[in-house]
């Protein structure tokens, strides 16, 4: 899909857009983007697996190398909401450059750091830099690509970070295995040198530029009708860091071998994600995203409950289908991300950061959540709790309805 660009020079609030002739291969720049983020997913997700081996380097208690974590869901909790602004006034392409750039170079750092807290620094710093790409990303696809079509095309860069979850970790694992863990973070730091050169080229050919012209000053218009999205993001993510956060435990106390059922079963996990977000994107574009995120968490509701009831009673292969549909449900995460794209231009990086931001907090509490629960009860209850986010979140979204009835400023032509 490539979408026409006119040759003229456009005023918008206070953004100069000019554009060329050229079309803009937004297929091409989604599915190069969904290989930035497959490759940041795996960065985020394999270090947990190699904390054993990297304490063993250091020679530290394994409790300490949980700072290598921290450190680097700090950083990108940090850097996230700035990062978008900053797109916002400097341009997205420069910023894209500049979190993807700076996490190569810290990310090289981490593979040959000396000490553990060396390693903890240069971790926060490729979070930061990692907080740069993932809304500024999603960004550009709301920029390039019309509203009816932003839910499909985004669900392409979510897909990427699903894939990292089936193939991108046991990747990186059976690289860890020969080369140690410095070899399987270098690996990781090279893939998005190699796959970033490329985007960037195009993305500097074929896609406007944006320059700010003066400040904005109708944030309080879009902003206070973001709430039911990004209180549905957050519910989102709190009911995904309550039920992953056990769910290996749990299925590794009702027999399951952590090698290779565990990871089989955790496979189609993310298998039935990927599939979830293509559908979801899909349904978005059909339907509306609002209506496709409460359609969602109607469903994901009805999953968590049967969920619950076969966690409580012990079912093995039921219990282990039901986490495969809850995969599927959660991945209205296209969707979220449409609607956090749907502000004026000038405020789009800012929005999506916000997102971002409630995404992963949502997480932080799940967990949180989690822990404190588990020990005291039973999956079931993480299950159960999870219902109960969703159907806030779905309440929300249905006041959504309503706020979308109020004009929003928009931008001026």
């Amino acid at each position: 899909m490539t979408q026409p660009m006119e040759s003229h020079t456009r005023i918008m609030a206070g953004v100069t857009t000019q554009t060329t002739s050229k079309a803009v291969p937004v297929r091409a720049i989604a599915w190069m983007l969904a290989v930035v983020m497959f490759i940041m997913g795996s960065d985020l997700n394999i270090v947990s697996p190699l904390l054993a081996a990297m304490s063993r380097s250091f020679s530290v208690h394994l409790a300490l190398a949980g700072w290598l974590v921290t450190a680097f869901a700090l950083g990108y909790a940090l850097a996230s909401p700035l990062s978008g602004w900053a797109s916002d006034r400097l341009g997205r392409v420069g910023m894209l450059a500049a979190g993807m750039g700076g996490f190569v170079l810290f990310e090289t750092a981490s593979a040959v750091a000396p000490s553990l807290w060396t390693e903890v620094g240069a971790r926060a710093l490729a979070g930061v830099f990692a907080g740069a790409v993932s809304p500024v990303a999603y960004a550009l696809v709301g920029d390039v690509v019309p509203k009816n079509h932003r839910a499909g095309t985004m669900a392409i860069l979510s897909m990427g970070f699903s894939v990292s979850t089936v193939a991108g970790v046991p990747l990186g694992l059976w690289l860890a295995a020969w080369t140690g863990w410095r070899g399987a973070l270098f690996a990781i730091g090279a893939a998005l040198f190699l796959a970033g050169v490329p985007l960037l080229y195009m993305l500097g050919r074929s896609v406007p530029r944006l320059r700010p012209r003066t400040a904005s000053t109708d944030s309080g218009g879009w902003l206070g009708a973001l709430w039911p999205q990004l209180g549905a993001s957050f519910a989102a993510f709190s009911a995904m860091g309550l039920v992953y956060t056990y769910l290996p435990t749990a299925l590794m106390n009702r027999g399951v071998a952590p090698y290779p059922w565990l990871m089989a079963i955790l496979a189609v996990y993310g298998t039935f994600n990927l599939a979830g977000n293509r559908f979801f994107g899909w349904r978005g574009d059909r339907v509306g995203a609002g209506p496709a995120v409460r359609q969602a968490q109607v469903f994901e509701m009805a999953v968590l409950v049967v969920m619950a009831v076969f966690a409580r009673i012990s079912m093995l292969w039921p219990l282990a289908l039901s986490t495969w549909l809850f995969a599927f449900s959660q991945a209205y995460i296209p969707d979220l991300k449409a609607l956090a794209s749907d502000v004026p231009l000038r405020w789009r990086g800012t929005s999506l950061a916000i997102n971002n931001t409630a995404m992963y907090s949502g997480m932080v509490f799940g967990s949180a959540l989690a822990n404190a629960v588990y020990p005291r009860g039973h999956f079931a209850w993480l299950s159960g709790l999870g219902a109960i986010l969703i159907g806030a979140g779905w309440v929300v979204m249905r006041k959504s309805r309503r706020l979308w009835q109020v004009p929003v400023i928009r931008d001026r032509h």
